[in-house]
């Protein structure tokens, strides 16, 4: 029987299955699983050992104090490995043989045993096998696959399987109003560009003009564009200067500061020769002039970057040398454009390898959003790097499947830390930090594009490509916080 699972956040399941007849099993064995993720806020307390065993391969056992409570806890470590239960004239026992780790390092039971005997007769009335399969959406845990063997004293034997797919988390709305507007479209669309807002004007540089994996050094932009927020007229080129793909920009005191990028050295027809540039340049928006500073320490393209105070962040991408995959970096780096002679210098290593992900400062942190990692999987996961710690930490996942985090943009501002995924949400993290709420959706879908925010706090998302190609409209959004 196949139908559609619908679960509320109070753990409240709706089951709409076709054939349903003789289908009872399925949601007694779903209320079990969704029940027991529901904490009702009780717990057990004031207890004790039940016995002086401390050698137990499954632990300590433990009883309550209240003479109400009769059930017993076997635990290990973090993991209750048993629940042994007496209702009526029966002995129930759970035991859990292996847990599912989640990111947090927390747990749900992968494989257990419940077994029943009669207190009477000290005869086994039954024993059912569970085993769990679990799967990680957006920031929660889900069950993909549920296979219970069930083995009664009568000499029956039943063996039920319930799979799971297409799981789909609503993400939690934010408090407030978002007020979508157009703009002056891009006049030749760009993906994989480097953008930042300088003094009410938005700048758009490089980039790939051409169509998809099709990469020959004529479908590179050379251009820095510009285009004035306040009276938005037409896109001006600025400058000209080198070919970059894969390029992170940044601003700070009145300077664009361009980091790597690819250059393709082939031309149209020829077999691809692409090349990860180690360039770092700024551009003094005041003069027009470009100024060849301190390159990073190797090549580097598909990564990101922000700034926080004077210090600007570089984390993920790859070395690409010619044809063919590119050398994943496990490196880091920060410099700091307040020193006078600018160094660039390792930060503690990424738990990770990605590239085509989202970098953004907020709160004196660096978030390292979604990606592709080197197993070519994309992913919506989110580090956190804390530079007075210089550690890595992990963050609530971005709300989608693991595509959404694939060239996503994210920008940090006094308002919060905001991110756009493919499927066209943009997102706000939750003051606490411990989720993301969705604040409105693009009219425009798009990913490897830029999301940047005006000295008001406009936010504004520019280029990108989406399932339809890409995308030149400029979509500017208000967004207003307050109570529902």
């Amino acid at each position: 029987a196949k139908g559609k699972l619908t679960v509320e956040s109070d753990g409240t399941i709706r089951l709409n299955l076709r054939n349903a007849e003789g289908m009872e099993w399925v949601e007694k064995s779903l209320d079990s699983v969704i029940g027991h993720r529901v904490s009702d806020g009780a717990a057990v307390q004031n207890v004790e050992f039940a016995d002086e065993d401390t050698h137990h391969p499954l632990g300590r056992l433990i009883k309550s104090r209240s003479a109400s409570e009769k059930s017993l806890w076997r635990v290990q470590g973090d993991v209750m490995t048993e629940v042994h239960r007496f209702p009526g004239q029966t002995h129930m026992v759970i035991s859990i043989g292996e847990v599912y780790r989640t990111p947090e390092n927390l747990h749900l039971p992968r494989s257990f045993v419940t077994s029943t005997w009669n207190t009477e007769t000290k005869q086994l009335i039954s024993s059912r096998q569970v085993h769990n399969e679990w799967k990680r959406v957006d920031q929660w845990d889900l069950p993909t696959r549920i296979t219970a063997m069930t083995n009664k004293s009568d000499g029956t034997r039943r063996v039920e399987q319930i799979v799971l797919s297409n799981h789909w988390v609503n993400p939690v709305k934010a408090a407030g109003e978002a007020k979508l507007s157009l703009i002056t479209p891009l006049s030749a669309p760009v993906t994989s560009f480097g953008g930042a807002i300088v003094d009410g004007s938005l700048y758009v540089y490089g980039g790939h003009r051409g169509s998809p994996h099709k990469y020959t050094n004529e479908d590179q932009s050379p251009q820095l564009l510009r285009l004035n927020l306040a009276k938005p007229g037409e896109w001006e080129v600025v400058s000209e200067n080198a070919r970059r793909t894969g390029v992170a920009l940044v601003t700070h005191g009145g300077k664009l500061y361009r980091i790597g990028g690819w250059e393709a050295k082939n031309t149209d027809g020829d077999k691809w020769d692409l090349h990860s540039s180690s360039d770092f340049s700024a551009y003094d928006i005041k003069t027009g002039a470009w100024t060849n500073l301190t390159p990073l320490p190797e090549g580097r393209s598909s990564h990101d970057a922000a700034i926080l105070g004077s210090r600007i962040y570089v984390v993920g991408g790859w070395q690409l040398s010619g044809g063919g995959d590119g050398d994943w970096h496990d490196t880091a780096y920060v410099c700091d454009l307040a020193d006078k002679e600018l160094t660039w210098k390792p930060i503690a290593k990424p738990p990770f390898y990605r590239r085509a992900l989202a970098v953004a400062a907020h709160q004196g942190k660096i978030y390292a959003i979604g990606g592709m990692d080197d197993n070519n999987d994309t992913t919506t996961e989110v580090a956190i790097y804390d530079p007075a710690s210089n550690a890595w930490s992990t963050g609530p996942a971005l709300p989608g499947s693991g595509f959404d985090g694939f060239g996503a943009s994210a920008w940090g501002n006094e308002r919060g830390l905001f991110c756009t995924n493919g499927s066209g949400g943009l997102y706000q993290l939750a003051a606490d930090g411990s989720q993301w709420q969705e604040i409105t959706r693009l009219q425009h879908p798009r990913f490897f594009h830029r999301l940047l925010s005006d000295a008001d706090g406009r936010l504004v998302a520019v280029g990108g490509t989406s399932q339809k190609g890409k995308v030149a409209e400029v979509e500017v959004i208000e967004w207003t916080p307050g109570a529902r």
